[in-house]
């Protein structure tokens, strides 16, 4: 295989790898990877190599060119953002489909390759891959990946909506109090945000960058006015270009959302009395007594019914769920988690075949 090229895998398939080969930077030589349906990865080879993949249903294989694909086009600024070797917050900032979880991977992996220990916040609360849809996630990663969707994140906060739209200031204070508890975790915060910068999106993104005050803020792609917004502040911005690997169908990012939500929920069950569990939506804390004459529609028991929540203990979330059923006196929820005393609400229901999110008017 030609080093030339750039061999662009599309999921669902299994990979397997003769010869030397990086994706993402991490070394992937005498390996088989795994790429999930609707990811994209590049496969580098360095040397001879060779490629055998095992295509399922939609994934597809091809070469693509590097200078609009794979890792070499982001290696000056890898440089650039790790050569101090010193304790710094990047955030990344960019249109949908413009790589910035790829690139958030890339800096990850090479990040590692210098003996730092980076700590990623996934943002994006809309297609994320540390939490799922209506979350936010943060996780240290001890060895270098291919997929942030292998890792298992150690922190939650919980919006409750998959749209940053009329939640800005929710989605910036919950990034802000996120990576209060992650710094402490790495040497290097890389903060992966939503492709929301148009319109009203750049003035949040700013709100944003203001709420976290990072080192440096990558913009990726070609966005003039987030560029423009972001000059006057005390971090550092650099500008890189977008990765064309990384368009996704809109049937695509419904199936990986979904497939996150159901992810995070697991098969288990879980039950508590009504009286020992508080109610948080947007912020606001609700009592069980509130229950009887709700004074917000996400509180009405028609609308709890197969509702998405986040589930808290001692005021941290501990994990997810979906209310299968609430009585007078108790609430039924499909969790793993054991042991909860808080249950943040949504503005989404999973379908009855589990295939559909219905929105909470």
């Amino acid at each position: 295989m030609s080093t030339a090229k750039v061999r662009m895998v599309k999921g669902p398939a299994t990979v397997a790898v003769d010869g030397a080969c990086h994706v993402l930077g991490s070394d992937v030589s005498g390996q088989t990877i795994t790429v999930r349906a609707g990811k994209a990865l590049p496969f580098e080879p360095s040397g001879r190599c060779r490629l055998r993949a095992r295509l399922g249903r939609g994934g597809r294989m091809w070469l693509a060119d590097p200078t609009s694909a794979g890792t070499s086009m982001w290696r000056g600024l890898a440089q650039q953002v790790l050569a101090g070797g010193k304790k710094i917050t990047i955030m990344l900032a960019g249109d949908t489909d413009t790589g910035k979880s790829t690139l958030a991977t890339y800096l990850a992996n090479m990040a590692l390759e210098r003996r730092l220990v980076p700590c990623i916040v996934d943002g994006d609360i809309g297609q994320g891959d540390l939490a799922p849809p209506a979350s936010i996630g943060a996780a240290a990663l001890s060895k270098q990946v291919t997929d942030l969707r292998d890792v298992s994140a150690s922190l939650f906060e919980f919006v409750g909506n998959t749209s940053p739209a009329g939640f800005e200031h929710l989605v910036a204070k919950k990034l802000r109090s996120i990576l209060e508890r992650a710094g402490p975790l790495g040497d290097i915060c890389i903060v992966n945000t939503d492709g929301y910068v148009r319109g009203g999106g750049i003035q949040y993104k700013l709100m944003i960058a203001q709420e976290l005050r990072p080192d440096v803020i990558v913009c990726i792609g070609e966005n003039p006015e987030l560029l423009d917004a972001f000059r006057n502040g005390s971090w550092q911005v650099l500008h890189t270009k977008a990765s064309s690997q990384a368009s996704k169908s809109g049937y695509e990012r419904k199936s990986r959302r979904l497939d996150q939500f159901l992810r995070h929920v697991g098969s288990g069950s879980s039950a508590a009395e009504l009286s020992r569990v508080k109610f948080t939506y947007m912020g606001r804390l609700f009592s069980p007594s509130e229950l009887r004459i709700p004074p917000i529609v996400q509180l009405e028991p028609e609308n709890m019914k197969g509702m998405f929540v986040g589930l808290g203990l001692n005021s941290q979330v501990v994990g997810f769920g979906i209310i299968t059923d609430i009585t007078p006196s108790s609430i039924y929820i499909r969790t793993d988690v054991n042991s909860f005393d808080r249950v943040y609400l949504s503005n989404i229901r999973l379908g009855r075949d589990r295939a559909i999110e219905i929105k909470i008017a």
